[in-house]
């Protein structure tokens, strides 16, 4: 009940995280990693909130590293992942997945993030850019993350066709309504060689239906999205997972395996570009 009602109060952490009192918090944290000097790599707490800290304001530095260290950990466990993997990750935010990346990727791997909060972007453009490490920022709309970017239908990734072995997509198709949704597939299989993977979690109305009512609910309708909050649309979407079989096929994918849910409730797809390896 608290989780809910805290939901209706503050739908969206990423527009809290930009307001005064979270550069209040960039001060304390400061502090932090000064008694911590082990964290003193991590981006400031004003942006890691901006990517969910597990509802810890402070002292949620060691869920940031185990969070990026648990993706490439389950993502190399299920072979979608290798040292020379050439990466995508949409929705990259101030770094998390890459910093667990520096110590894995081998130096014929490469690693492009894509986010559209332009501030997360520069962070990491100055902390982790280099040879194989690239980030750029996607100047797209979004009411929550970019209320002034252009529309999303018109980006296109910044990769060449079928030159990415791995799009990971967390917690990035749960904040698109459909044809952002489906340009999004579009795009990821366009870059995408054809054997490889696309790591996305989203929310699955048919896995999630007898657990609404407490965080989520899902209650309105557009289009063919299941939305949680009115005036933020893109804060949480849900679809039912035959729209989204059929939008896969049409692009080219096939579902590899449906698995787990995170600590959100998501459900992870990893879904591979049909074709020979190249």
């Amino acid at each position: 009940m608290k989780d809910k009602l805290l939901r209706k109060i503050v739908p969206s952490v990423p527009v809290l995280a930009r307001t005064p009192l979270a550069k209040l918090l960039d001060l304390a944290d400061s502090f932090i990693k000064f008694k911590h000097p082990g964290w003193s790599h991590l981006p400031p707490a004003s942006l890691r909130m901006r990517i969910g800290v597990g509802n810890r304001i402070l002292r949620n530095h060691q869920y940031f590293l185990q969070s990026g260290n648990g993706l490439v950990e389950e993502l190399s466990q299920r072979k979608y992942l290798t040292p020379d993997s050439r990466i995508l990750e949409l929705g990259c935010g101030c770094g998390r997945t890459a910093i667990a990346l520096l110590q894995i990727l081998s130096e014929a791997g490469t690693y492009a993030g894509q986010d559209c909060d332009k501030e997360m972007i520069a962070w990491c453009q100055t902390h982790l850019g280099g040879k194989r490490f690239n980030f750029h920022h996607a100047d797209v709309f979004s009411r929550v993350y970019n209320p002034t970017g252009k529309p999303v239908y018109d980006y296109q990734f910044p990769a060449e066709d079928n030159s990415i072995s791995l799009v990971i997509a967390v917690s990035v198709f749960s904040h698109l309504l459909y044809q952002e949704f489906c340009h999004y597939l579009k795009q990821s299989s366009r870059v995408l060689s054809p054997g490889g993977f696309l790591h996305m979690t989203l929310f699955l109305m048919d896995y999630i239906k007898s657990r609404l009512g407490d965080r989520w609910t899902f209650s309105h309708r557009v289009g063919q999205a299941y939305i949680e909050n009115p005036r933020f649309p893109e804060s949480a979407v849900a679809y039912d997972l035959d729209p989204v079989r059929h939008i896969l096929s049409k692009c080219g994918f096939s579902i590899a395996e449906i698995y787990n849910q995170d600590q959100h409730q998501q459900t992870i797809i990893a879904v591979l570009k049909k074709g020979e390896l190249l």
